[in-house]
């Protein structure tokens, strides 16, 4: 997998024209082309699509609009701290891929070769987006350096979570938790060695719960060490009632998600729990 992450002047000025204000110099540039150029402001709104599209060539009908926003000094100082904050990211990916694909490549089990642009966008929009079409996501949201593990996971997760979406499955609760275990979960306890497993949606607990002691046997965990994994993660269950099943392990995460799709009437037992 591979990240290029770039700061793309067109999308940053459109989040500036259809976002929140994030500064008072840059709500009266808005005010200021809203009363003077209404009808091009409202037409640029459908124009995000068009930019994601083809971000290197993307070249507006009528670049007016753009032109304010870009001359402005609002605008200057707006991406002059989007840049600082693109040199951050970097620097922070450069130190960490190499962890963070060794262990994500351990727990998908797969090779992840995809190309994904990572469009940069100021901290202070506090934007988090992913383009399932065109590969694009786009993330504006603050941090310091002691967060970086917080944020590369939820970039990561955002990542996976739009290739496994993808699958065609009608049961997408479940992919949505087999994503949750693998990166939310897995991935952030592996690279911060601490134990990340009481994190994820609340909905999606007791599904996660249920999944979990198969979720062991894919990573290949022995049987007499679950109980230590169980007490770590705070997930319990009964070890006794399950049979263990060593052909998980040979899985990848799609047919990990296939096996638990097939098998879901066992897994989460419909007298216990309607789904």
């Amino acid at each position: 997998m591979n990240l290029n992450i770039v700061v793309n002047k067109y999308l940053l000025m459109w989040y500036i024209l259809f976002e929140s204000s994030i500064s008072e110099d840059i709500h009266a540039l808005k005010m200021d082309i809203w009363n003077n150029k209404k009808d091009k402001y409202v037409k640029l709104k459908d124009e995000k699509d068009i930019i994601t599209k083809d971000l290197d060539n993307y070249i507006p009908d009528d670049d007016d609009v753009f032109d304010d926003i870009e001359t402005s000094f609002a605008y200057k100082k707006i991406k002059k701290e989007t840049n600082k904050y693109r040199l951050m990211l970097l620097e922070i990916w450069d130190k960490s891929k190499k962890t963070y694909m060794k262990e994500l490549t351990n727990i998908l089990k797969v090779d992840l070769k995809n190309n994904y642009t990572v469009c940069i966008l100021n901290p202070a929009l506090e934007v988090s987006e992913v383009d399932t079409d065109n590969k694009v996501i786009t993330i504006g949201k603050k941090l310091s350096i002691k967060e970086k593990d917080d944020f590369l996971t939820y970039l990561i997760y955002k990542i996976i979570k739009r290739d496994l979406l993808n699958i065609e499955a009608k049961d997408k609760y479940i992919l949505s938790t087999v994503v949750e275990l693998a990166i939310t979960n897995e991935l952030y306890t592996r690279v911060t060695k601490e134990s990340k497993f009481n994190l994820g949606k609340k909905e999606l607990k007791i599904v996660k719960n249920l999944i979990y002691p198969y979720w062991l046997m894919y990573l290949g965990v022995d049987i007499k060490d679950f109980e230590k994994h169980m007490i770590r993660d705070s997930i319990m269950f009964n070890i006794e009632k399950y049979e263990y099943d060593k052909s998980l392990k040979d899985l990848n995460i799609f047919e990990f998600i296939d096996y638990v799709i097939k098998n879901k009437k066992i897994i989460f037992n419909k007298d216990k729990m309607k789904l």
